[in-house]
């Protein structure tokens, strides 16, 4: 625990934007993912992490992102909230004269850097430094296509979106917003440690028979939180209150489970054969 706070407390120093779930979101993909790969992933993961610890690796990729700032763009996927769906022109090159780098990478969304990454992890020729960045990317990217705030565009994912945080307008030191609410609140006001939530979320794929959900590729991934996102948007002054909890946690639960099943599926896939 002394480490999940101390990685919460790094996240709070940062701009509030585009960091889906936070640590204990993250981590309890990375669990439910670990607890369904083959022996031969395990082992594969065990020669590139030196263990098989997904979840203490889950938050790399966006305690990088100071000081690798052309990879800011890889955690989300705005498609236009006019928009039928992902279209990749559209939505994954997207210039941006504060990231340079942008300006020439195609690839600047989850759903394409989900792909890219799969094929250097899988191959065989890349080194072993570049297959172990691609798997911390995609424990990562897999869990961040999940949140629905990180698959529209509208108010940069609704991190323009002030609104009122159970009675607080206030989150730690700045306007609370709808993606910061989706990203951390809902998931601490549930009160579940991350093994509670881990054991919980078990339990939730069983009864409603998600292990059949856990093929699909990252395209498809991105139209269903994007279809979700419109469905749990507020307003600018919106409030999330315990209706609106009651409302979504659903949907907080639904992703979390799907992104833990789809990344072990992944990650069986690429290393397990």
């Amino acid at each position: 625990m002394r480490k999940v706070t101390r990685v919460f407390l790094a996240f709070l120093a940062l701009p509030m934007l585009s960091f889906a779930w936070g640590p204990e979101g993250h981590r309890v993909v990375a669990d439910l993912a670990r607890e369904r790969l083959n022996p031969t992933a395990l082992r594969q993961i065990r020669e590139l992490l030196g263990n098989d610890d997904l979840a203490a690796i889950s938050t790399w990729a966006d305690e990088i992102r100071n000081q690798r700032p052309e990879t800011s763009g890889w955690h989300f996927v705005d498609i236009p909230a006019n928009a039928d769906g992902f279209s990749e022109g559209r939505d994954c090159y997207r210039p941006d004269s504060d990231h340079p780098s942008s300006r020439q990478d195609h690839r600047n969304c989850v759903v394409d850097r989900i792909e890219f990454f799969q094929h250097v992890l899988a191959d065989s020729r890349a080194s072993t430094a570049e297959r172990e960045e691609a798997l911390k990317f995609l424990v990562h990217l897999v869990a961040d296509l999940h949140q629905p705030l990180h698959a529209i565009g509208e108010a940069r994912g609704g991190n323009q979106i002030h609104i009122v945080e159970f009675g607080h307008r206030e989150c730690g030191r700045r306007p609370c917003n709808l993606h910061y609410v989706w990203d951390i609140e809902l998931i601490d006001h549930s009160g579940r440690s991350e093994s509670d939530y881990v054991g919980y979320l078990n339990r939730f794929i069983a009864q409603n028979h998600l292990q059949e959900e856990r093929e699909g590729d990252p395209e498809a991934w991105a139209n269903q939180s994007f279809h979700l996102a419109k469905q749990v948007w507020l307003n600018q002054g919106g409030s999330v209150d315990e209706s609106y909890y009651r409302k979504n946690i659903g949907v907080v639960n639904l992703q979390l489970a799907r992104a833990g099943l789809r990344l072990a599926t992944l990650l069986n896939q690429t290393l397990g054969r």
